[in-house]
């Protein structure tokens, strides 16, 4: 009698349970959540308000709905998982998927991608996306792919990038004189700030505002977006308008990864990363005044520069410095598109 008041007793705690267990939701099976096929980490070094962190948010959205949850992607920005080249690494070891990598990471891996970084070569944003669209970015993807097995599905194009320091304004070329001024690891970026008089200091992304901080560096050079959402007013008091380098960020993926999903998956990551390149462009373009204006609510001092000549003039030699390792014809393509 026992043993069965208490197999009666076990079965009423089990239903019990049944009962408030909460029902979840359309897909799952047998009582238990559906899990996604696929799970892509995306990596970026920059803060959730960075236009590109903003797109990688809109890719993953986009990538989730169209999949109907067979793809997670998990977006991991701040620098959590590392810098650019740390990036580069990652995707090729398969601990990330994705990464935002800027361009002038990429010349190590072929001299090819350094064109991007030549100063005043890009006439604006407009300009440089229309270069790559006529088939320089998908030569330059192809090579990526070739040898490191990273693809190129996203150009996030940026604004133009100026100098924000702690020690003064810019106005012309021999400001620069004796300038530490951070730069990426790129060499065209060292050669071309060397042909101004400054001493180029390379230092990761994830690196800068401390080294601005601590005076490893008086000066850095970015997009205004960048220095408001990285809080670098805070150790810096002048932002020249510049406008010397225009280097784009891309959105990469594990083509490894990425060749082992269905056909319908590979589309819809391939067409997510084209939209979000083209997300991240327009609002970063859209945030360039409105930036400008909060660093000097902040209390940076922002000075426009009608005449660059003196600029254009200091660095002219550097075109035919590297006219040979990047290639005359690529240089050309920017050169001879209007």
């Amino acid at each position: 009698m026992k043993k069965n008041l208490s197999s009666f007793l076990v079965l009423v705690v089990l239903i019990s349970v049944l009962c408030i267990m909460p029902a979840f939701s359309e897909g799952t099976t047998e009582g238990q959540p559906k899990k996604a096929e696929y799970v892509m980490l995306m990596a970026n070094p920059s803060s959730p308000e960075d236009a590109c962190v903003k797109a990688f948010f809109k890719f993953e959205e986009i990538v989730e709905e169209k999949s109907e949850g067979r793809i997670d992607v998990q977006v991991k920005h701040s620098g959590q998982l590392g810098g650019h080249r740390d990036y580069i690494e990652g995707l090729q070891m398969g601990s990330i998927q994705l990464a935002e990598i800027n361009t002038s990471v990429l010349s190590a891996i072929d001299d090819s991608f350094m064109v991007l970084d030549l100063p005043f070569l890009s006439k604006s944003g407009e300009h440089q996306l229309r270069v790559l669209e006529s088939g320089v970015g998908e030569s330059l993807s192809n090579t990526l792919e070739e040898k490191t097995g990273i693809r190129i599905i996203g150009w996030m194009i940026r604004p133009p990038r100026c100098v924000y320091s702690a020690v003064g304004p810019i106005e012309t070329a021999a400001d620069f004189k004796g300038l530490k001024i951070r730069v990426m690891e790129s060499p065209v970026m060292l050669r071309t700030m060397q042909l101004l008089g400054a001493k180029p200091v390379p230092v990761s992304a994830n690196e800068r505002y401390m080294a601005l901080q601590t005076g490893v560096v008086d000066a850095a050079e970015n997009n205004p977006s960048i220095v408001l959402t990285e809080k670098e007013y805070e150790v810096t008091d002048y932002f020249s308008m510049t406008e010397h380098f225009n280097t784009p960020n891309i959105i990469a993926v594990d083509t490894k990864f990425l060749s082992n999903m269905p056909e319908d998956l590979q589309k819809i990551i391939i067409e997510a990363g084209e939209e979000a390149g083209e997300y991240a462009t327009e609002i970063a373009a859209a945030e360039v005044n409105d930036s400008l204006k909060q660093l000097e609510e902040k209390g940076m001092k922002v000075n426009a520069i009608a005449d660059k000549s003196s600029f254009i003039e200091a660095v002219s030699p550097i075109y035919a410095e590297y006219e040979d390792q990047i290639g005359k014809d690529l240089i050309d393509k920017f050169l001879l598109t209007d």
